[in-house]
């Protein structure tokens, strides 16, 4: 009878290739590897099928570094790949960023070199770090470990963007309108990347938003291919305006906004606002893809575009029979106009400014580094206005779609200063005056990103100075070498922080405050968390100098009453980017966890581990400097 009832049930031995190999794909790559091709020859060869483990490729990693040419391998036959062996290699790289996560949350000692490495992984490290974003802040490290992945995929889309413009200024001008059209939009897409965090919006979605918008474009308008040069332009011209992929709607409130400097931030907001460089390059990064020879023309009011007729045709579609002939060019205001801008209206605008002598510069097209440096310039000239206004400035000023906004505005300006000194020849003074200024500002702000200073910028200065001799004395203006601070940064890197402890204080009674715990600003009212304390002599804090009220608290147990001793508490706030240093008398401690909101200290995770609502207080992760906090 028993016998009878497994007639029917096939074993494993009697089951087709097909079914099995079918099957495989159903189970995790780490089952396989460690489970099923080991348990016979044949299901060792099943296991191991190129097909399969480039579906496992496929679908466990989105990012690849670009030396792995994924998608061209993932375009040609499965057997020219060893996929089972770049899956391993894979997985081993997330193996090795997590260790290197652990220990930059674990330990100040080498965490640049730690930056260093995930940087220079890049985008092998991009999946994995992606994940650790979305660790619960509630979590043992929560806060660490979302802060840190996220300053992790900061430094990876950094390097990018600075490739990218180091890249666009060693190459020659590109040969075909597509490549021209290709260079244009990375080379504008870099700003993104350095506000871009754990968000998509990268130079590869910003290539796929383009290819987008031109398949919409195509689809909508079939006998495209027919049309003369002039009124592909202007359909491309019309179609991107009314469907505002140009221009801004209230510009006298909404021109400055930050937002409408980036490429990709315009592309990816539902208003698609943008001032008139980066409507302009929307308009030629879609037109070269239609192959329309569009170029972008720095006039000096604002970026037009010019649309240059085919070789051996006018711009209305006649033959020229001359090749030798200058092609035609009709120029277009993406930002402002659905019409044709005549060159007369032109060169009237250039006689008016005083520039007519000029003109040949002014109405010639210019190549994608122009147009970075162009965009740098209209984002310091943005975040100046931003801080002349100071608290008249709405929100949205500063406001991208993701992101503290005083935050990415410091990011932006480091963005518009690295684009600045790479696309600038570095050939004169004024070159050595913005590095030095760039060395001395940015350290403090970025000290990870000391590899990229050494690796991109040093090799410039030395192209044009001696290294011995250091900068001109016109250009340190006694400040000293401006190396010093990036060199500090990596001597740094590898010594232990100076410890602080409580019961080694000059007070035996140890400061009143810990770290981690939250307090109300007695004087002005905002919310901030104590990152540190220290004591330390000045002239300026005597015992003499605290309120009445500190006197009262104390007066069992008064403080040292030297005139050289002060104390001092270190603190992130809900309305600064900055540490800031608030006084004794000024910290108003909060017990009610309520009023700590998810996100309302966006440095915490780089002091953090997490938030302890029971007490109201942040658990310290910086226990080798305070550690009895």
């Amino acid at each position: 009878m028993e016998q009878n009832r497994n007639d029917g049930v096939l074993s494993l031995d009697q089951m087709p290739d097909e079914i099995i190999g079918h099957l495989l794909y159903y189970l995790s790559p780490h089952d396989n590897l460690y489970n099923v091709q080991l348990v016979s020859h044949r299901f060792y060869r099943l296991a191991n099928e190129p097909l399969l483990w480039r579906h496992h490729c496929r679908s466990s990693f989105k990012y690849w570094n670009p030396r792995h040419k994924f998608h061209k391998r993932a375009a040609a036959l499965a057997q020219e790949t060893d996929w089972k062996e770049l899956f391993i290699f894979r997985s081993a790289r997330n193996q090795q960023v997590s260790a290197l996560l652990d220990e930059i949350i674990r330990t100040k000692v080498n965490r640049v070199r730690g930056f260093e490495i995930i940087g220079q992984i890049g985008y092998d490290a991009k999946d994995f770090l992606l994940g650790q974003c979305q660790t619960s802040p509630s979590a043992e490290d929560g806060l660490a470990r979302r802060y840190y992945s996220n300053a992790l995929l900061d430094t990876i889309h950094k390097h990018i963007a600075i490739q990218e413009w180091q890249s666009l200024m060693l190459s020659p001008q590109p040969s075909s309108v597509r490549l021209a059209g290709e260079q244009l939009e990375r080379a504008l897409g870099a700003f993104d990347l350095f506000v871009l965090h754990d968000q998509r919006g990268d130079l590869d979605d910003i290539t796929l938003m383009f290819d987008e918008i031109t398949a919409s474009f195509r689809s909508s308008h079939p006998k495209f291919q027919n049309w003369s040069t002039r009124r592909k332009a202007l359909k491309l011209l019309r179609w991107l305006r009314e469907h505002n992929f140009t221009g801004v709607q209230n510009p006298e409130r909404n021109y400055r906004n930050l937002r409408n400097c980036l490429i990709g931030q315009a592309l990816r907001h539902p208003d698609h606002e943008s001032i008139p460089i980066i409507s302009t390059a929307i308009f030629c990064c879609v037109a070269s893809r239609l192959d329309i020879d569009a170029r972008c023309c720095a006039f000096p009011t604002h970026v037009h575009a010019i649309v240059y007729s085919p070789a051996g045709h006018a711009l209305d579609g006649e033959i020229v029979e001359d090749l030798k002939a200058q092609p035609q060019c009709m120029f277009l205001d993406p930002y402002g106009s659905d019409y044709e801008i005549e060159l007369q209206y032109l060169q009237m605008t250039l006689t008016r400014l005083g520039l007519r002598e000029h003109a040949a510069l002014f109405l010639a097209s210019v190549p994608a580094s122009t147009m970075a440096l162009r965009t740098a310039q209209n984002i310091r000239a943005t975040l100046a206005r931003i801080s002349d206004m100071q608290d008249h400035a709405h929100p949205e000023l500063s406001q991208l779609m993701h992101g503290d906004s005083r935050m990415n505005a410091d990011a932006c300006l480091y963005a518009a200063s690295w684009a600045t000194l790479l696309l600038t020849p570095p050939n004169n003074t004024t070159w050595l005056e913005r590095l030095a200024k760039f060395l001395r500002r940015f350290p403090g702000a970025w000290p990870e990103d000391v590899w990229m200073v050494e690796k991109y910028l040093w090799p410039l200065f030395s192209s044009v100075v001696n290294p011995r001799d250091g900068f001109p004395r016109n250009v340190d203006a006694g400040f000293g070498n401006p190396w010093q601070f990036w060199q500090f940064v990596r001597d740094a890197d590898g010594m232990a922080p100076l410890v602080h402890r409580r019961d080694l204080c000059d007070d035996p009674r140890g400061p009143p405050f810990k770290v981690g715990q939250v307090f109300r600003h007695r004087r002005y009212g905002w919310l901030g968390a104590i990152t540190s304390w220290h004591e330390r002599g000045s002239q300026q804090a005597s015992a003499q100098e605290q309120s009445r009220e500190d006197s009262l608290q104390y007066i069992h147990n008064p403080r040292p009453t030297s005139s050289h001793y002060s104390l001092c508490f270190m603190c992130i706030t809900e309305t600064e980017p900055e540490q800031h240093v608030v006084a004794l008398r000024n910290v108003e401690l909060v017990s009610d966890p309520s009023v700590v909101q998810e996100g309302m200290f966006p440095l915490a995770g780089k002091f953090f581990k997490r938030f302890d609502a029971d007490t109201c207080r942040f658990i310290s992760n910086i226990r080798e400097e305070f550690p009895l906090d």
